[in-house]
């Protein structure tokens, strides 16, 4: 079965700032070019919430077999009444996984196909509108995970709202690299951990303040990847954190690190998804009125 790898995809497009003022302000850009990649980034963001929504369930794939079906003592319980109590296994052996069906389950290949008997494969299982595939981490972590795609938020996703625009969240931000980059292991919404590797930490000004964030990466590449905290999180934003992705600079070199591009993760808007949580020291005592808001739906979608 083909995997498909967590990842947490980010929005970027930012300037690089350099000047001799030791806070020195961002370049300036063409308010028009600006509010036009602005606006691109929300309807891409938007967009986002019809592919994550869907996802309905995840399950820990262990070693040897696993059932399941709509029977809700299974460790895999679908939740659709269009399973068969029990509809088959999957079953583990490393990192091949064997899908096993009861007679006359349903089971489907994506060419429509039907999947009959003990078959490794490579590619997604259909079963009634449900979509099931495998999910990995980098640990060897596996889980299956179902995507309705009847879902009404596919045709019909629930609007995500964002602050309005404010140049004043655009702010130039210093990088102070590690002596070498270090392994920091992260916790994980589902208990376990995942490792990154800290290049740095992004420097600068908000409300005369002087803060500091940890900033993944991995040598050369393009952008840094920002998980951050603060106090909107207990109103108006994700009660997780949000994502930032400035563009990479040398050491001492300043970047922008700009608020009003803040995303939300994956698990904003789906609680069956594989997401990291931000270190302890990436939360600002400033309240970041900036970027996405939180998806009000997303405890209990209708549709429109």
């Amino acid at each position: 079965m083909r995997f498909k790898t967590v990842a947490i995809v980010a929005s970027a497009g930012l300037l690089v700032a350099c000047a001799r003022d030791p806070w020195p302000a961002p370049l300036a850009v063409d308010k028009t070019t600006y509010e036009t990649e602005h606006a691109a980034w929300l309807d891409q963001e938007q967009s986002s919430v019809g592919e994550i929504l869907p996802i309905v369930g995840i399950w820990p794939l262990e070693e040897g077999e696993t059932a399941f079906g709509s029977d809700t003592g299974l460790p895999i319980a679908l939740p659709t009444a269009a399973a068969p109590a029990r509809a088959g296994v999957f079953r583990r052996q490393g990192t091949t996984i064997t899908v096993v069906p009861a007679a006359g389950a349903g089971l489907r290949l994506p060419d429509g196909n039907p999947l009959e008997r003990a078959t490794e494969v490579d590619d997604d299982i259909l079963l009634g509108s449900l979509r099931m595939y495998i999910a990995g981490a980098p640990d060897g972590r596996l889980w299956v995970s179902a995507r309705d795609e009847k879902h009404p938020a596919i045709d019909h996703p629930p609007m995500v709202e964002a602050y309005p625009l404010d140049l004043r969240w655009r702010i130039a931000a210093r990088f102070d690299a590690f002596d070498s980059p270090r392994p920091a292991r992260v916790a994980d919404v589902r208990g376990g951990f995942m490792d990154f590797t800290a290049m740095g930490q992004l420097v600068f000004r908000l409300n005369r303040q002087e803060l500091r964030l940890t900033a993944f990466g991995e040598p050369g590449g393009e952008q840094f990847f920002v998980m951050f905290k603060d106090p909107t999180n207990e109103t108006t934003t994700y009660s997780g954190y949000r994502i930032l992705t400035p563009a990479v600079v040398g050491d001492g070199q300043w970047t922008v690190v700009d608020f009003n591009f803040s995303n939300n993760p994956p698990c904003a808007y789906s609680r069956y998804t594989v997401c990291p949580l931000p270190p302890p020291e990436n939360r600002l005592p400033v309240a970041v009125e900036a970027g996405l808001k939180r998806l009000p739906s997303a405890q209990g979608y209708s549709p429109l």
